[in-house]
């Protein structure tokens, strides 16, 4: 099955305190966030494209950083919605996973496993089981424990027919619906289920510093 890998790297990573975006720190090989979140679809010859979304002022680093006849780069948007819409457009593959460019621990058995899910659906969410137990809080209050059995944290890639994830979006735009992640689109902008396909712990995302230590 080939895919598009859809980066989305246009954010600032404030958050990290680093003074630049996080996307360009170097891990103690050298490499960046970037260089190694991309480096699991370039070794996977099932990715036929890889999308790269990212700012203006950062995209003529990337691409310095990347070079592959696969990849393809785009200006992201206001907003991560925004910018998934903009790769999106640039999509030439059937398939497309859509995943965070600041999570580079992705292993290929989370993208074999979503490829599989692929095959028989169109919405397929990487997720892990929640360790903690979570509470709604409003108004600086407790108001409901909810069930810790039936909650999941969803993770990135995301898997979807291309077809349906570009109307998805364009459905969105015509009702100025924002979205948490794409699977939400799904959920509100279709019919079609979002399925559960078992994540890892260790496929991280690096938001602060603390993450990289």
């Amino acid at each position: 099955m080939k895919y598009t890998a859809l980066i989305v790297a246009a954010g600032s990573g404030s958050r990290m305190g680093l003074g630049y975006n996080k996307m360009l720190y170097q891990f103690d090989n050298g490499k960046t966030i970037l260089e190694t979140t991309a480096d699991i679809f370039l070794n996977d010859q099932r990715c036929a494209q890889i999308v790269v979304v990212g700012s203006e002022q950062d995209t003529e680093q990337y691409q310095e950083l990347l070079s592959d006849d696969r990849i393809t780069f785009t200006i992201g948007g206001k907003t991560r919605q925004e910018s998934v819409y903009h790769g999106l457009l640039k999509t030439t593959m059937p398939y497309v996973l859509i995943h965070d460019g600041a999570r580079p621990w992705l292993s290929m058995d989370c993208i074999d496993r979503l490829l599989e899910c692929l095959k028989e659906h169109e919405a397929c969410l990487l997720m892990v089981p929640a360790k903690d137990t979570i509470k709604q809080v409003e108004n600086g209050k407790v108001v409901k424990t909810l069930q810790r059995s039936l909650l999941w944290q969803a993770q990135t890639p995301q898997a979807f027919s291309t077809e349906l994830i570009l109307k998805c979006h364009e459905l969105a735009i015509e009702k100025q619906f924002g979205a948490t992640d794409d699977a939400q689109l799904v959920e509100v902008c279709s019919d079609v289920d979002v399925h559960v396909v078992e994540g890892s712990y260790d496929n991280l995302k690096v938001t602060t510093i603390e993450d990289i230590r």
